[in-house]
């Protein structure tokens, strides 16, 4: 399972019996059982963005095994886009704290 929350909160504190109660307490609360039937497409496209993030920062950041100029050339054009453009760093800090559920 995926799960995000504050980092500042200690991982620990949350077992899936209190992501579920927390879960469970939504629907009950709003009377709306579509939040537990959205809640594996929502899951899971923050699931998507997250292996994305990870495969472009391990192939932004790290020498490919048999990598040519050419891909030390990309790898630059890369971190330069992600550090040196607003847009590119928003992007960048939002990719690794996270995002919030209702872009997800």
């Amino acid at each position: 399972m995926y799960f995000q929350c504050d980092p500042s909160e200690d991982l620990e504190a949350w077992s899936a019996d209190r992501i579920w109660a927390e879960l469970l307490e939504l629907a009950v609360r709003k009377d709306d059982a579509e939040v537990l039937d959205g809640y594996t497409d929502r899951a899971l496209a923050r699931v998507w963005k997250s292996q994305h993030f990870s495969y472009w920062m391990t192939t932004m950041l790290h020498t490919l095994a048999g990598g040519t100029g050419f891909d030390a050339r990309r790898q630059l054009g890369e971190l330069s886009s992600a550090v040196e453009s607003r847009a590119g760093s928003a992007n960048l800090a939002e990719a690794y704290c996270g995002w919030p559920e209702a872009r997800a």
